[in-house]
């Protein structure tokens, strides 16, 4: 019975705890073009507990855990995983704790450094706790709050290593005694792609009298299109790098078109290549982006006939899986057009 308490209180928690993932998640429809992605990981450590009725004793013992969830945003995230915290053995007077847990909760990452970022995790824990010495036995189930500190950096594609600080408070309680558990992690969590954009239906058009004339849909038309890989000196971006030496010249070619069509509009478009976090790499390409409008500016262009975006590492025009792709990636394309 008390199991089966447990178990009904753990769905009716986490059936709370979605409510916030799904708000974010409707948000996120509403308010971006990209849809959710998805991640599974592992995780291993160590753990020491801090109970004040036998701190002389020390227990101690391995962590291990699996764990999935949704990329919310950019940098926000939800998961549900298993945790199993290994047996404890309390030296002093010969009681073993064995603990295993499930647990749910939000994690919110921030990028501080290149590809480096740190993150913090709240959420509840549902334990499962056996306790054990020369005469006694006892089990008891419940739940207690879990934090999470760390950083997180990409090591391959889609592939992130997570070091971090746990604790876990108040788990056990009256009949089995509490203690606090204090861990260092180690995981890995691999990121799916994202899901694809969903088709947007087009509407089959009313049909018209036959003397009515339907509009036509103007096409922007291209004067001139450059990518700064492709300049004569096969310049590329740098790692991490936001500034890009090109030929004067260069610059002033694409000035002067706009200067000879004075209706003409140019779009400077970033890119990056696939290291570091989406939300990183998104602010990477529109720093390029931002590099190369100023020198037009600086060439008499007017801030007004310039399109400054970035597209991070959506766009790639190589393989990201070589050095050589990975340079040609991290570029910027330059379209110069007239909207007739």
């Amino acid at each position: 019975m008390i199991i089966m308490r447990s178990i009904k209180s753990f769905y009716s928690l986490s059936s709370m705890l979605l409510v916030i993932p799904a708000l974010s998640f409707a948000s996120n429809i509403e308010n971006s073009t990209n849809s959710i992605s998805y991640f599974v990981g592992v995780e291993g450590g160590y753990q020491v507990s801090s109970d004040n009725n036998y701190a002389q004793s020390d227990p101690h013992s391995a962590i291990g855990g699996i764990y999935g969830g949704i990329n919310l945003t950019d940098t926000l995230s939800w998961d549900l995983g298993y945790q199993y915290l290994g047996q404890m053995d309390s030296a002093y007077n010969f009681i073993q704790v064995d603990t295993s847990l499930f647990r749910t909760g939000l994690r919110y990452t921030y990028p501080v450094y290149k590809q480096l970022s740190v993150y913090g995790y709240a959420g509840a824990a549902y334990w499962s706790l056996d306790k054990s010495s020369i005469n006694t036995n006892i089990s008891d189930d419940g739940f207690s709050p879990i934090y999470k500190l760390g950083i997180t950096t990409p090591v391959a594609e889609n592939l992130y290593l997570d070091i971090g600080y746990q604790y876990i408070d108040g788990i056990g309680s009256q009949n089995t005694g509490e203690f606090d558990s204090h861990g260092a992690l180690i995981g890995l969590t691999y990121r799916f792609g994202r899901a694809d954009e969903p088709q947007i239906i087009i509407p089959e058009p009313i049909e018209t009298p036959k003397e009515e004339c339907k509009p036509e849909l103007v096409e922007p038309r291209t004067i001139y299109h450059f990518s700064t890989q492709l300049s004569k000196e096969m310049k590329t971006f740098g790692v991490d790098q936001a500034e890009l030496s090109l030929q004067q010249k260069e610059i002033q070619h694409i000035a002067q078109l706009l200067a000879d069509n004075p209706t003409a509009k140019v779009k400077v478009i970033g890119h990056t290549d696939s290291s570091g976090s989406e939300a990183y790499n998104q602010k990477l390409s529109k720093k390029r982006a931002i590099y190369i409008a100023t020198k037009l500016e600086n060439n008499g262009v007017d801030k007004e006939r310039i399109i400054v975006q970035g597209y991070g590492e959506m766009a790639p025009i190589a393989s990201n899986e070589t050095i050589e792709g990975r340079a040609l990636n991290r570029r910027v394309d330059i379209t110069v057009f007239v909207s007739e």
